[in-house]
């Protein structure tokens, strides 16, 4: 049918924001076969939806611990932490040093920028 990615997800979105379901999964069968969506479009319209999902949860956690007095810093820390309990402490440091080297490479560009 042609659709694109955004017309895609603006359809889901605009029928989930008018479902009195609120059920995604539904929808996404509703518009799936509305839109003649093919299977590899429908499972990247669902990762976009449980990325929405976990970044609203995430916003919300952010916003509850700054309502707590909670520093971002010590947020981020802490979701970090549990984000990786599972992880050995080798899987932990090299995670903690992509980090560290990406921000590196984030700041060398800015200051080469200015």
């Amino acid at each position: 049918m042609g659709q694109t990615f955004e017309g895609i997800l603006s359809s889901l979105l605009d029928g989930y924001e008018k479902s009195e379901s609120k059920d995604i999964d539904a929808l996404l069968k509703e518009k799936s076969e509305e839109l003649e969506l093919t299977e590899k479009s429908i499972a990247l319209v669902k990762d976009a939806s449980e990325y929405i999902d976990k970044f609203a949860e995430k916003t919300a956690s952010l916003e509850a611990a700054r309502d707590e007095g909670i520093s971002m810093k010590r947020w981020l820390t802490e979701d970090l932490d549990n984000s990786m309990a599972e992880l050995s402490d080798e899987e932990k440091v090299e995670i903690y040093e992509g980090i560290a080297k990406k921000n590196e490479d984030f700041i060398n560009k800015i200051a080469g920028e200015e």
